[in-house]
C-alpha cells in the first residue's frame, strides 16, 4: 500500500508539473501611445498592434490605445496611469509627442519595470541600450523623405527645376519634421531655380493647413507647388486649391502613404508620397516588447543595430501606384511578428 501511494503521489506530482508548465501566460496589456487618431497613418500604427495582439492565444493580449494630441504632460500623465492600472503586466509603443518626452517616459518605465518601445522620436543625447526596459527604437529616414518628394515635385513643374513654392512644416519639436524639411533645403540647395516664398508651421493638421493655404492663395497668386512634410497637411492644401480651382496645377507632396493621399495621386491632385507603413511598425515594434516581456529576448544581449533601427518606407507616385495598391491596401497586411530582422531596413544614428 505505502509503494501505491507513493507512486500516486509521483504520478500527481508529475501531472501538477506539467499542468503548471503549459498554465497560459498571464494577460499583457499592450498599451499603444499615439498622438490621435485624426491622422491615418497613427491610426495604422494603432492597428500594428492590433494586429500583433490577434497572433497571440486568444485570450494573451488587450491593446489600449492612448492619445495625447502632442501635449506631452498628457501623454506622460496617460503612461503612468496605465501602469498604475496594469504594474508590470504592461507593454508600451511610444509614438512620442515630442523628442524630448522619450528621457521622461524612459524613467518612468524603468523605475516600474516596463518593457517599451519608441518610434520617429528620441531625445537628444539619450541612448536606449542604457536602459534594462527600454527594449527597441525605429524610426525612417526623414532627411531622405523630404528631399525626394520635393525633388519629384520640382520635375513636375511647367518649366522643371523652376518655380516657386511654399512649405508646411510639421510639429518643430519632432525629429521627423526637422529632418523631413533638411531634405527640403538639401533639394533647393541643389536646385537654385526654385525659389521657397515663404513657410508655416502647421503642426501635421490638415485643418492648419487648409487655413494657411487658403490665406497664402490670396497672398502668393503664382505659385507652382506646396512642399508638405505629411499627407494630413497636403490634403489640407489640396482642399484649398480645391475651391479655387487650382488642384494638380499647383502640385503638391506629402509624406505617410494614406489611402486619401493614393487616391489624390490617382486624381492627379498631388504629386507623390512616402508610405511609412505604420502597420508594419506598430506591429513589428510591439512584438519587441513582449518578446522582452516574455523573455524571448534579452535586450541587453541584442546588438546595437537589433536596438535601435530604420524601418523600410515606400515611395509612391503615379507610375507605380497600382503596384503599391496591390501589394499595401488590397485587405489587410500579414506579417510573421516571429521574424523579428525583417522590418530592420539599415542602422539608426543616434544624435549626441
Amino acid at each position: 500500500m505505502k509503494k501505491i501511494a507513493l507512486l500516486l503521489c509521483l504520478v500527481i506530482a508529475v501531472f501538477g508539473v506539467s499542468a503548471y508548465s503549459q498554465e497560459a501566460p498571464k494577460k499583457v496589456t499592450i498599451g499603444m501611445a499615439i498622438h490621435g487618431t485624426d491622422n491615418e497613418y497613427w491610426n495604422q500604427e494603432a492597428e500594428g498592434g492590433k494586429l500583433f495582439a490577434a497572433s497571440l492565444p486568444a485570450g494573451t493580449a488587450e491593446v489600449q490605445v492612448l492619445t495625447c494630441d502632442g501635449d506631452d504632460a498628457k501623454q506622460l500623465n496617460g503612461i503612468k496611469a496605465l501602469i498604475a492600472a496594469k504594474g508590470k503586466d504592461v507593454i508600451l509603443y511610444v509614438d512620442p509627442s515630442n523628442a524630448p518626452n522619450t528621457a521622461a517616459i524612459a524613467e518612468v518605465c524603468e523605475e516600474a519595470q516596463v518593457y517599451w518601445v519608441s518610434v520617429w522620436h528620441l531625445a537628444k543625447g539619450l541612448d536606449p541600450t542604457k536602459y534594462k526596459y527600454y527594449v527597441a527604437h525605429s524610426s525612417v529616414d526623414g532627411f531622405t523623405q523630404g528631399y525626394q518628394i520635393a525633388n519629384a515635385m520640382f520635375k513636375t513643374f511647367k518649366t522643371p527645376g523652376q518655380g516657386k513654392i511654399l512649405a508646411l512644416q510639421g510639429m518643430l519639436g519632432n525629429d521627423s519634421a526637422v529632418e523631413r524639411y533638411a531634405g527640403l533645403q538639401k533639394a533647393l540647395e541643389e536646385n537654385p531655380g526654385i525659389e521657397l516664398v515663404d513657410t508655416q508651421v502647421a503642426d501635421w493638421s490638415p485643418q492648419k493647413a487648409l487655413t494657411i493655404t487658403e490665406t497664402w492663395l490670396a497672398k502668393y497668386p503664382d505659385i507652382d507647388g506646396i512642399w508638405c512634410a505629411n499627407d494630413g497637411m497636403a490634403l489640407g492644401a489640396i482642399q484649398a486649391l480645391k475651391a479655387k480651382k487650382l488642384n494638380g496645377i499647383v502640385k503638391t507632396c506629402g509624406v505617410d502613404g494614406v489611402s486619401e493621399a493614393i487616391k489624390a495621386i490617382e486624381d492627379g491632385d498631388m504629386v507623390c508620397t512616402v508610405a511609412n507603413n505604420g502597420f508594419l511598425q506598430g506591429g513589428y515594434m510591439v512584438a519587441y516588447a513582449y518578446a522582452a516581456y516574455t523573455g524571448k529576448i534579452d535586450p541587453a544581449k541584442l546588438p546595437f543595430e537589433k536596438r535601435l533601427f530604420l524601418t523600410k518606407a515606400e515611395y509612391v507616385d503615379k507610375n507605380n501606384l497600382e503596384e503599391y495598391k496591390k501589394a499595401f491596401m488590397s485587405g489587410t497586411p500579414t506579417y510573421d511578428f516571429n521574424n523579428l530582422d525583417y522590418p530592420i531596413a539599415g542602422p539608426f544614428t543616434l544624435k549626441k
